[in-house]
C-alpha cells in the first residue's frame, strides 16, 4: 500500500514538473511574439523616416499610438533649450540595431529626428544619420 502511495506521490511530482516547464514555454513563446510585434513596429518607424511620412506624426501621443513606446528616453539640453529624446531600436538587438531618435521641446512636439543605420563592430569610421529640424 505505500509503494502506491510513494508512486502516486512521485507521478504528481513529475506532472507538476511538467506542468512548469510548459508555463515557462508559453511565457516565451509569448515574449517572442511580443518581440516581433515590438520590431514589427520598430521597421514602420524606420520606413516612416526613410520615406519622410514622420512628418505627420506631431506629437508624443501619435508617435507611441503608432510605434510604440520608446526603448529608452533621455532629457538634454540644446541651444539653451531642454528636450526630450526618444530612442528605438530593435527590441532584442542592443549593438548592431539600426536606431532612430525623435527630438521633443518641452510642449511635446516633434522638432528634429535621426536615423542611424546598424554599424557592425567590424566595420570602422563614422556612423550616418541624418536628421531634419522641423521647427526652429
Amino acid at each position: 500500500m505505500s509503494f502506491l502511495v510513494l508512486a502516486g506521490c512521485a507521478k504528481l511530482a513529475h506532472l507538476d514538473q511538467l506542468l512548469t516547464l510548459k508555463a515557462v514555454s508559453d511565457e516565451q513563446a509569448q515574449m517572442g511574439k511580443e518581440i516581433e510585434r515590438q520590431d514589427a513596429r520598430f521597421e514602420s518607424l524606420v520606413t516612416a523616416v526613410e520615406e519622410g511620412s514622420i512628418t505627420k506624426y506631431k506629437s508624443q501621443e501619435s508617435v507611441t499610438g503608432q510605434f510604440g513606446p520608446p526603448i529608452f528616453t533621455e532629457r538634454l539640453e540644446e541651444n539653451g533649450r531642454p528636450l526630450d529624446v526618444w530612442v528605438y531600436r530593435y527590441a532584442a538587438r542592443f549593438f548592431d540595431s539600426p536606431k532612430v531618435y525623435l527630438y521633443w521641446d518641452q510642449a511635446g512636439n516633434l522638432i528634429r529626428w535621426e536615423f542611424t543605420p546598424a554599424v557592425s563592430s567590424h566595420e570602422s569610421g563614422p556612423k550616418q544619420s541624418a536628421g531634419v529640424q522641423l521647427a526652429p
